[in-house]
């Protein structure tokens, strides 16, 4: 006679549950990652957009690394958060970005090799951590920007996708779609099982009598 293997049900559904919750905890985790992004897009958008100038959050500036003359310190595509600061505060081993006098449009982040000040007036020398010699022209404190406090690796890329009409559809349209579509779902979900919920408070329960012999 073969003996019969007897699974223990208990353990199997808790198993079961643990994947279930971290399956939601997963979910829930990158949609709000995804929440976050669209409204970082969004909201750099609308400021490049209607002011017409960098996008800006808590204070600091944000523009992209465009070049790899900072590497290894950071790569091109990271994302620079930049402060105004005051020349006098600028010190040697600082990183600052700053224009070219010759193109306003020409936007450059290096690293501050050496401060200089004659007549009133400060000027730095600069150089990019990738590069073995220092820029040919000093940078005048009028064409600083700010100084870069930190940087976000890659973020640069993503944002410059987001401001293209492609970029655009895949990070902020669909994914918009998509949580407005799962959140209708969970709606008529909550509301199907309050629906039951109420039939079953309805529902009267019967009554058992004790029969007499």
């Amino acid at each position: 006679m073969e003996g019969t293997v007897q699974v223990d049900t208990t353990e199997v559904k808790k198993q079961q549950g643990f994947w279930v919750k971290l399956w939601q905890i997963t979910g829930n985790i990158a949609f709000a990652i995804l929440l976050l992004v669209m409204i970082f897009i969004m909201f750099s958008l609308v400021q490049s957009r209607l002011l017409k100038r960098p996008p800006s959050i808590a204070g600091y500036q944000m523009y992209i690394v465009l070049g790899g003359s900072m590497s290894p310190t950071f790569e091109a595509g990271s994302l620079a958060f930049l402060k105004p600061v005051s020349p006098a505060e600028i010190k040697e081993g600082d990183i600052i970005t700053y224009r070219s006098p010759f193109d306003p449009d020409n936007i450059t982040t290096h690293r501050v090799m050496e401060v200089h000040y004659e007549d009133n007036q400060y000027s730095f020398t600069t150089r990019g951590d990738a590069n073995d010699v220092d820029d040919a022209n000093p940078v005048l404190a009028g064409d600083v920007i700010g100084k870069v406090h930190f940087t976000i690796p890659y973020a640069g890329y993503l944002m410059n996708f987001g401001r293209s009409k492609s970029g655009l559809l895949a990070l902020v349209i669909i994914p918009g779609l998509l949580i407005i579509i799962f959140e209708v779902r969970n709606i008529f979900h909550y509301a199907v099982l309050l629906q039951e919920e109420k039939k079953k408070k309805s529902t009267p329960h019967p009554v058992e009598t004790e029969q007499q012999s």
